[in-house]
């Protein structure tokens, strides 16, 4: 590149300079390389454009490098980038990340001045900011906000929400914005079934937990073998036998092999502790079980 910089036989386009840029910081870990790559594509003859300069964004704040990340954003009119929604978001990103909310929003307000409309990204960050810093009810007041702005929500968006409220352990609330989330014309993923799914179990509600596990298989969202197991091992503590069955043949239908630990929890779930000859023979299964035969 310096040869060619000397000599000036090639003209070298912006998708060129974001290839290398992208070989810099993603496969040679090489990210002062990446900055100062962008900032001397002009000398090259060749301006960069809002994604190639977007990247190098993004990389800073994947990389973490927080106080970077607003050095090459002021460096934006000197190589001529015109800021879009993208760019803001990846600033929010980066704030949201380093804890910095107060600076996030301010962002937020930004986008006005700088001709740019915030989308449903820019919500669901500020949204996953604040949840992560035990802030969920100013999460939820951003959803009204947004939508009364004509921004619809996403499944990304409830997603983020549903976490949030499962961190606070409340469990009727990550029900009620899985069961809304239709009413807006948003459909869930595994990730909502999932989230809502793990919050019913920590609180203990196994039946509601079985409840929404089948439906989860009606409509094709696959339970993981996390949540088999703890679904299972709450049955086993209900001591519902019928239900343990159906979880068990459920599992091994998506293709799931119960553990020993698994197999041994049931087996004493279904036996009377003070029933010493019972106790034996299960003891015996278990370990021929394991030894394989």
């Amino acid at each position: 590149m310096q040869r060619v910089k000397a000599e000036r036989t090639y003209r070298l386009s912006d998708e060129f300079f974001y290839n290398v840029i992208k070989v810099y910081g993603n496969m040679a870990g090489r990210i002062k390389a990446a900055i100062d790559t962008l900032f001397d594509m002009p000398s090259f003859g060749c301006r960069p454009s809002v994604r190639t300069f977007n990247f190098v964004l993004n990389l800073l704040v994947c990389a973490q490098l927080f106080d970077v990340v607003h050095e090459v954003y002021v460096g934006a009119p000197k190589l001529g980038i015109a800021i879009d929604a993208c760019c803001l978001n990846i600033l929010i990103k980066g704030l949201c990340k380093s804890g910095n909310m107060d600076a996030a929003f301010y962002v937020l307000d930004e986008f006005p001045k700088q001709k740019c409309m915030p989308n449903v990204r820019t919500y669901s960050t500020l949204m996953r900011g604040l949840c992560e810093n035990g802030r969920v009810e100013e999460a939820i007041k951003l959803l009204d906000r947004m939508e009364s702005e004509g921004i619809d929500a996403d499944t990304i968006t409830f997603n983020v929400l549903i976490s949030g409220l499962r961190k606070q352990g409340r469990v009727e609330e990550g029900v009620n914005l899985l069961n809304g989330m239709k009413r807006k014309g948003c459909e869930p993923d595994a990730g909502s079934y999932h989230e809502v799914l793990y919050t019913l179990l920590d609180a203990k509600k196994i039946v509601e937990a079985k409840e929404l596990m089948s439906r989860m298989i009606l409509v094709g969202a696959s339970p993981s073998f996390v949540s088999y197991k703890k679904l299972i091992h709450g049955l086993c503590e209900e001591k519902l036998p019928g239900d343990v069955d159906w979880a068990l043949k459920q599992m091994v239908k998506q293709g799931f092999v119960p553990k020993m630990g698994m197999w041994k929890q049931i087996l004493w779930s279904t036996v009377s502790r003070n029933d010493t000859a019972s106790c034996i023979v299960f003891d015996t299964i278990i370990g021929n079980y394991a030894g394989g035969t």
